[in-house]
């Protein structure tokens, strides 16, 4: 899914709350809180040790990856600068496998100890399956962004228009779709991502370095089906140390408990977004919609 491809209605961000002064202590990594051993699951389960080169101290991790994002956002803007109408849905399939790897080129240089011996088919693989849920996390982080682009656009038909020639354009001649048929086929999918999965993300307002916290935790996820176990078992010590330094992070922010497994509970969220992104790649294949290749190579990875 586009980022820009969903323009809903700005909500007011609640305020964050804060515990009192009393509870403003520094983390201690021995006491840190649980850990969901998958990206689905609440907290449940004890920290297991981890790798010498990336234990926790400072939550540096988090604190660098958000300067490193913020420090690509002038590249970034330069490939999402096209509203829908100077773009279509294959270009945009490319620009965000290369925002992918962008996000991947700062795990190199943050963990090269972590990634520098890993599979070159598991960092395929780990790609792959990041892109669906970077696809709807990065939705959430650029609305601000979209909403300030599309609001010179004047009433729905217009953006209608700029919908209908988004996947038009992505299919070869002899099968493009009726405008009507192109609103009625993909309409549904993008309310439902406005509505369940980009808006209740941008309403938790959550800062920099806990997007790039879930960004993480989103791409080293060690339940991937099609990565080896010695990947698996990184991923799963890289989530322990995000879950650990986003704890600390949020404990010296002076916020309330409740924020960590708020945080936490997006994943869930980014998931559904995963889903449903799922069946779009199927409604398109259905419809010859043409996407980057890795777009399909996913699709067949999840048809078996």
């Amino acid at each position: 899914m586009d980022p820009e491809k969903v323009q809903v209605k700005r909500e007011k961000h609640p305020p964050r709350k804060k515990v009192s002064q009393q509870s403003d202590l520094p983390l201690d990594p021995e006491n840190s809180q649980l850990v969901p051993s998958t990206s689905s699951s609440p907290p449940s389960l004890p920290i297991s040790p981890l790798p010498h080169q990336i234990i926790s101290r400072n939550c540096s991790t988090i604190s660098q990856t958000a300067f490193s994002w913020e420090n690509l956002q002038p590249k970034r803007f330069l490939l999402f600068n096209k509203t829908l109408d100077q773009t279509n849905y294959y270009e945009v399939s490319c620009l965000m496998r290369e925002d992918c790897r962008m996000i991947w080129k700062i795990v190199e240089g943050l963990l090269p100890s972590v990634t520098h011996n890993l599979r070159y088919l598991d960092k395929e693989a780990m790609l792959r399956n990041f892109l669906p849920k970077w696809s709807v996390l990065t939705a959430a982080i650029d609305m601000e962004m979209n909403i300030r682009r599309y609001s010179k656009f004047g009433g729905l038909e217009e953006i209608q228009r700029m919908l209908v020639e988004f996947y038009q354009y992505s299919m070869p001649y002899e099968y493009r779709m009726t405008p009507e048929a192109i609103l009625k086929t993909f309409g549904p999918l993008l309310a439902y991502y406005g509505e369940h999965v980009i808006l209740p993300i941008h309403a938790k307002n959550f800062d920099k370095a806990e997007y790039m916290a879930l960004t993480l935790l989103i791409l080293f996820d060690g339940a991937y089906t099609n990565i080896s176990v010695e990947c698996s078992e990184m991923c799963r010590n890289i989530r322990n140390l995000v879950f650990r330094e986003l704890k600390g992070y949020q404990m010296d922010k002076n916020y309330e408990e409740t924020q960590f497994i708020d945080t936490v509970d997006t994943l869930s969220i980014v998931e559904k977004g995963e889903r449903k992104f799922h069946e779009e790649l199927l409604v398109c294949e259905m419809h010859h919609v043409h996407l980057h290749d890795d777009y399909r190579m996913l699709m067949n990875e999840l048809n078996g």
